[in-house]
């Protein structure tokens, strides 16, 4: 009986040792689990920093292709110094143009004056043939 008590004593004795065993696991796994989940939580917060950091150097290339696309517009039209030394040529060669125009013009007017006066006096000789035609015949005569 002694031996069976003495037993019984042991199985209690592991038992207890078994149960803070148990316990301290719990508490080990307890302490695992709150760092597993400080690890989580802090992944999801690299993870949502990362995809921050994604969406705006999305965000810097897309600006970046658009001015290197508006760039490459641009570099199709000649400079601003280019752009006005041509408006400077093209408005002189208007001015000319427009001197060369009234010149023209006023040398159509005379013309057509002289032509006005050179058809005035040919009507006037032929009027003053058409009056005197005797005189004409002695004159050729």
């Amino acid at each position: 009986m002694v031996a069976v008590i003495a037993q019984c004593e042991m199985t209690v004795d592991k038992l207890h040792v078994v149960k803070q065993m148990n316990e301290q696991e719990a508490k080990n796994y307890a302490k695992l689990h709150k760092e597993i989940e400080g690890e989580i939580t802090a992944g999801k917060e690299r993870i949502e920093k990362y995809q921050q950091q994604l969406s705006r150097a999305k965000q810097i290339k897309s600006h970046k292709q658009q001015y290197d696309a508006i760039a490459q517009i641009i570099k199709q039209y000649p400079s601003k110094d280019e752009t006005t030394s041509s408006i400077s040529r093209t408005e002189k060669e208007i001015e000319e143009l427009k001197r060369k125009k009234i010149y023209f013009e006023e040398e159509v007017q005379k013309r057509k004056r002289q032509f006005e006066v050179l058809v005035y006096s040919i009507q006037q000789l032929q009027c003053e043939l058409s009056q005197d035609p005797v005189q004409s015949m002695e004159v050729d005569s």
